[in-house]
């Protein structure tokens, strides 16, 4: 709990939260269809999208007492305000169990290299409890501020991919995720890590092409449906749906594959399918759907 008795920290309650199935590690909390009647919403005919998320068009719920004591019983997702991102850091394991990547010690060895320390102070700090099943030994999340001058590429770092900047992902004050370090205040991350994140890649120019119409606006359209999606929407099916997509374009002359491949992977880090599924994972479905162009 944080120093006045809450579990989400006060620096974050200004996001949205989407509170977790009682039992489960990943799933929204499940609903009735008279929540969305009186929510005076239709009711989804997949029943596995009666949940919060969907109830809250993929808003989440703002900050409450009774939310937060959720939360603290049986975790969530947390969905911040635009400005705010976190820094995880994994460690990676090996077959056998050893320590193969920290992404905690890369950080702190790249910012050595700079001149730079790398102090858990400046953010708002939560140890992660890591997973076995996926590899993953116990790491950090390093909550922080964007800087506004200075905008940042989310994703996996391409040098160390044990360290990923995200938008969203476990609420700190879940179960196993009771943060360490509560500042009053958010401070701005650090200029050096945003640089080695790298800023946005600039989208490639699109034009009318192959009778696709805008490929602008159908991209932003397949973009959308994409980012929407919760838990229980088949995101890795969704994201090879859209991969697909994007390979008609790309065989029409209207896309690039590299402006493709960035654009996925930041829309299924902003739907949570790269915290579920890993990086590799991710990857590896988005070449699998951009593989199916045909040439015309």
């Amino acid at each position: 709990m944080t120093g006045d008795g809450y579990a989400v920290p006060a620096a974050l309650r200004k996001g949205h939260l989407v509170r977790r199935q009682p039992g489960s590690r990943r799933a929204p909390m499940r609903v009735t269809s008279r929540a969305f009647e009186a929510a005076g919403l239709p009711v989804p005919e997949d029943r596995s999208q009666w949940n919060i998320y969907r109830l809250t068009r993929c808003q989440g719920e703002p900050w409450s007492p009774q939310i937060d004591r959720h939360i603290a019983r049986f975790g969530g997702e947390y969905l911040p305000d635009p400005g705010i991102l976190c820094a995880d850091c994994d460690v990676t394991l090996a077959v056998d169990g050893s320590v193969w990547l920290d992404g905690v010690r890369w950080l702190a060895d790249a910012g050595l290299a700079v001149g730079e320390i790398l102090d858990l102070t400046q953010f708002l700090a939560v140890p992660t409890p890591g997973d076995p099943d996926r590899r993953h030994g116990p790491g950090w999340h390093l909550w922080a501020k964007q800087d506004p001058d200075y905008p940042i590429r989310f994703g996996a770092l391409s040098r160390c991919p044990a360290v990923e900047i995200k938008r969203r992902c476990t609420a700190p004050g879940s179960p196993g995720y009771r943060p360490r370090h509560v500042p009053d205040q958010l401070s701005t991350i650090p200029r050096w890590i945003a640089e080695l994140a790298e800023p946005p890649r600039e989208p490639a120019p699109t034009r009318q092409g192959g009778g696709l119409g805008n490929t602008r606006n159908r991209l932003e359209g397949i973009l959308d449906r994409l980012t929407d999606a919760g838990p229980g929407d088949h995101r890795n099916d969704l994201l090879h749906w859209a991969a697909c997509r994007c390979s008609e374009m790309i065989a029409a002359g209207d896309l690039d594959n590299a402006t493709a491949e960035e654009v996925l992977y930041r829309a299924a880090e902003d739907n949570g399918h790269v915290a579920k599924h890993g990086v590799a994972a991710t990857l590896a479905t988005i070449a699998s759907g951009l593989r199916t162009a045909v040439t015309v």
